[in-house]
C-alpha cells in the first residue's frame, strides 16, 4: 500500500483552516463586544435629560454631556462597523481555507479508494490462481 504523497499538504491545509477558524472566532468576539459597547453608549445617551435644569450653567453642562455621549455613540458605532467588516473578511478567509482543505481531503479519499481497489484486485488474482491450481491438480489426479 503506497502512502498518500499529499499527506503533508493535507496537514498544512488543516492547520491553516484551524488558524482561520480561530481568527474568525476572535473577530466574532470583537464584533459582539463592539456591538455591546454601542448599545451601552446608546442607553447612556437615552438616559440623559435636558429638562429640569434651572440655571443656564447646568443646562450647558447637560448639553455638553449629551454631545459627548453622542460622539461616544458615533465612535462606538463606527468601531462596530469596522469589527463587522473584519469578521466578514475572516469568514471569507475561513471559507477559502475550508475549500482548500476539502480539496486535499477528497484527493486523499480517492487515493484510499484506489488503494482498496488495488488490494481487492490483487486478492482476486490470488484467489483465481488458487482456483486454477486446484483445478489443475484435479485434472492430474483424474488422469
Amino acid at each position: 500500500m503506497s502512502t498518500f504523497r499529499l499527506a503533508g499538504l493535507g496537514r498544512l491545509r488543516r492547520l491553516q483552516e484551524d488558524h482561520a477558524a480561530a481568527e474568525l472566532a476572535r473577530r466574532a468576539t470583537d464584533r459582539r463586544g463592539a456591538d455591546r459597547r454601542t448599545a451601552e453608549a446608546r442607553d447612556r445617551l437615552a438616559g440623559t435629560v435636558l429638562s429640569g435644569t434651572s440655571d443656564p450653567q447646568s443646562w450647558r453642562a447637560a448639553v455638553a454631556a449629551r454631545a459627548a455621549l453622542s460622539a461616544t455613540v458615533i465612535t462606538a458605532k463606527a468601531a462596530a462597523e469596522v469589527a463587522a467588516e473584519h469578521e466578514t473578511a475572516a469568514q471569507t478567509q475561513w471559507v477559502a481555507a475550508r475549500k482548500r482543505t476539502k480539496t486535499v481531503e477528497k484527493l486523499a479519499e480517492r487515493h484510499r479508494d484506489e488503494e482498496q481497489v488495488a488490494e481487492l484486485r490483487a486478492e482476486q488474482l490470488v484467489l483465481d490462481e488458487m482456483a486454477t491450481q486446484r483445478a489443475a491438480r484435479r485434472v492430474e489426479e483424474e488422469s
